[in-house]
C-alpha cells in the first residue's frame, strides 16, 4: 500500500482529471509535479517554522476555500495543488500546449472541484502521523537558502499576529540584484500562466525601477497575483527587499525588519470591482500599511 500522496492521486486525484478528459500523459506529468510539492511538505509537516513559513503565500487564498477546514490543510492544497502544474491546463494556450493538450481544459469552476476533493481527502487524515519520504525533486527546499532576506521576512510574517518587528537581514550590496530576463519586450507575452517562471517585461521594468531608487515600494492584490510559483515569489521579493523597500498587498506589509498583517484578511480579487471594494476597506491595518493602500487608490 503506497503513502498518502499516492493514494490520494491515484484514488482521487486522477480519477477526476480522466473524467475531464485529460489524456492520461498530461495527467502523468500533473500527476508526478503535485506528488513533489506535497512530499516536499508533508515529510516535513511537524517542522512548524518551515511549515507556517511556506505555506504562508498561500493563506490568503486558502482562508476563502470550501469546505470548512484546518488553515493547514487548505493552505497545502493552494501551495500543493492549486499552484501546479494544474494553473498551465486553466490558463493560457501556450501554457496548455506544454502539458500536450491543444487548449485550456479545465476551468474555474472545475480547479474548485479538484481543490475542494482535497481539502476534504487531507482533512480526514492525521498530516503529522504520515511516514512520507523526501522527494527527489524538492520543490520547496531550497527557498531559505536561496532568497535568505525574504524567508526571515516570511517566517517572520507567518508567526506574527499582527506585526512584527526585528533585526534587518544583512545585504550583500555586491549581490543585490537577481538575474532578470534580457529579453526585449516584443519577445515577451503578456499574458501568462501563473506558474510561468519569466519575469516578464512589464515586471522587469517595476523592478529595476526600485533597484534604482524611483520606485518606493512594490504593490499587489495578493500573492497570487504576482506568481503562483514560489521560486519566483520568493526572487521578486529577495529583489524588493534587497533593495530597502517593501512588498506590499491588501494583507500583507514585507520590509527587511518588519512585517505586518491585516486583522481580518481580504479574499483576493477577481475583477476591477473587488479592486476598488478593497480600497474602502482600511479596517486592521498597521499605519505604515495604511499609507500605502491610500496611496495607491
Amino acid at each position: 500500500m503506497g503513502n498518502l500522496v499516492e493514494h490520494y492521486i491515484t484514488h482521487n486525484l486522477i480519477p477526476i482529471l480522466i473524467k475531464l478528459g485529460v489524456n492520461s500523459n498530461t495527467i502523468s506529468k500533473i500527476s508526478v509535479d503535485i506528488d513533489s510539492r506535497l512530499c516536499s511538505i508533508l515529510h516535513r509537516w511537524n517542522d512548524e517554522i518551515f511549515r507556517s513559513t511556506v505555506l504562508l503565500h498561500g493563506i490568503e487564498e486558502a482562508s476563502f476555500y470550501n469546505p470548512t477546514a484546518n488553515i493547514n490543510t487548505k493552505a497545502l492544497v493552494v501551495v500543493c495543488i492549486r499552484n501546479s502544474l494544474l494553473e498551465d491546463l486553466s490558463s493560457t494556450i501556450a501554457a496548455a500546449k506544454s502539458l500536450g493538450a491543444t487548449k485550456p481544459l479545465i476551468t474555474d469552476e472545475q480547479i474548485k472541484i479538484i481543490t475542494s476533493d482535497a481539502i476534504t481527502f487531507f482533512s480526514n487524515h492525521n498530516l503529522s502521523s504520515q511516514n512520507i519520504k523526501k522527494p527527489l525533486s524538492d520543490t520547496f527546499e531550497n527557498l531559505q537558502t536561496m532568497y535568505p532576506i525574504t524567508w526571515n521576512a516570511m517566517q517572520k510574517l507567518s508567526q506574527c499576529i499582527n506585526f512584527a518587528k526585528f533585526g534587518a537581514h544583512c545585504v550583500d550590496k555586491s549581490n543585490i540584484s537577481l538575474s532578470k530576463s534580457t529579453c526585449k519586450p516584443e519577445q515577451f507575452v503578456e499574458v501568462q500562466s501563473g506558474i510561468d517562471p519569466t519575469i516578464n517585461h512589464t515586471l522587469n521594468e517595476i523592478l529595476e525601477r526600485i533597484e534604482e531608487g524611483k520606485q518606493p515600494f512594490f504593490f499587489s492584490d495578493s500573492f497570487k497575483m504576482i506568481t503562483r510559483n514560489p521560486d519566483k515569489l520568493y526572487k521578486i521579493i529577495e529583489i524588493i527587499l534587497r533593495s530597502n523597500a517593501p512588498l506590499v498587498t491588501f494583507n500583507y506589509y514585507i520590509s527587511n525588519g518588519y512585517v505586518a498583517r491585516r486583522a481580518i484578511l481580504l479574499r483576493p480579487a477577481h475583477s476591477q470591482k473587488d479592486l476598488e471594494e478593497k480600497h474602502k476597506r482600511n479596517g486592521g491595518l498597521r499605519k505604515v500599511h495604511l499609507e500605502i493602500i491610500k496611496k495607491m487608490r
